[in-house]
């Protein structure tokens, strides 16, 4: 059986229309909005914010709060309930230099919405300082890992069960296994990222891009 020209010319458009449209489709998924809601927790004297540029894949985050340690958080968070083990990694940066130091963004897995709630977190200061915090019993102090690694702008939280790993890198070195803890949280937790200004009368932005859940 003969193939005009016509025909074969008019089965690669196809292919190239399926290929093209493919493509994009692919390009779409990869800038889900994973956050939908996020909120305020415990005394925020002003109001934060979430936006997410599904063009670009970034999630801009606006938040005051005084602190996120002792028993109890004041800080904007940006979440999802995820049930059993993940995977969550993102890019982040800090808008200008800042108010306080002390300032933090990160990933946080979160037992409920309590200002005193049970978490493990990692937390990236405004001075470069990193760890993974974390609060074991309800109310209870907030203690601290310390990482090695200062200012990454890669990070990434495990859950395995009860054990939660943060690694941490750059753009120009690879992330690296860093600390980790046992932590008893239900199975269902509100996972996400977040900002906290560590001054309770003013809003620090961030960005985060990149954001991938496994």
């Amino acid at each position: 059986m003969k193939i005009s020209t016509l025909s074969i010319l008019s089965m690669s458009l196809l292919i190239y229309t399926a290929m093209l449209f493919g493509c994009k489709g692919g390009q779409e998924s990869e800038r889900i909005q994973l956050f939908i809601q996020s909120a305020d927790i415990g005394d925020c004297k002003l109001k934060g914010s979430m936006s997410y540029d599904s063009l670009k894949g970034v999630y801009t985050l606006k938040g005051a709060g005084a602190n996120m340690w002792g028993g109890l958080d004041a800080f904007h968070f940006a979440w999802l309930e995820k049930d059993g083990d993940f995977v969550l990694r993102a890019n982040i940066m800090f808008e200008g230099d800042g108010v306080n130091t002390h300032r933090k963004i990160g990933i946080q897995v979160r037992e409920t919405l309590d200002a005193d709630s049970r978490y493990a977190d990692i937390a990236v200061h405004g001075d470069g300082l990193t760890s993974l915090q974390y609060r074991m019993v309800k109310g209870g102090v907030t203690e601290e890992l310390v990482s090695a690694n200062r200012a990454p702008s890669q990070i990434e939280f495990e859950r395995k069960g009860n054990l939660f790993r943060m690694k941490t890198g750059t753009s120009l070195t690879p992330q690296i296994a860093d600390n980790e803890i046992e932590i008893q949280l239900p199975a269902k937790c509100y996972i996400g990222i977040f900002i906290c200004s560590h001054e309770e009368n003013i809003l620090e932005t961030a960005y985060f891009s990149n954001v991938v859940l496994e």
